[in-house]
Order: C-alpha cells, then sequence, then structure tokens
C-alpha cells in the first residue's frame, strides 16, 4: 500500500516529470541542429521512462 504522503510526492514528481518532457520535445522542435535535436529527443524519452515507471507504481 502507498501512504498518502508517498501518493502525494508520486504525483509532484509525475507533474515535474510531465513538464521535462513536454520542455525537452518542444526544445528537439526547435533544435535546426542535427545532433543538439537528437540530444533533447533523448532526454525527452529519458523523462517518459521514469514517468512511466512512477505511473507503475501507481497501478501496482
Amino acid at each position: 500500500m502507498i501512504s498518502e504522503k508517498e501518493l502525494s510526492a508520486i504525483e509532484d514528481q509525475l507533474a515535474h516529470e510531465h513538464v521535462l518532457i513536454t520542455k525537452y520535445n518542444a526544445y528537439s522542435q526547435m533544435c535546426s541542429d542535427q545532433e543538439l535535436k537528437q540530444k533533447c529527443s533523448s532526454i525527452a524519452q529519458k523523462h517518459q521512462c521514469h514517468f512511466d515507471k512512477l505511473m507503475g507504481f501507481l497501478n501496482s
């Protein structure tokens, strides 16, 4: 069981991860340099993995 405090922390972290995913996807779209574009996409994917893992805690 997840306590209320843990649930609150997970919800806060989900919100932070969502912001980072959105920002890095936007940065990737703005980049004309392919290397930088790929790096931003990679960072967005990393944060998407974090988001998915946190969601897994809520679905357990």
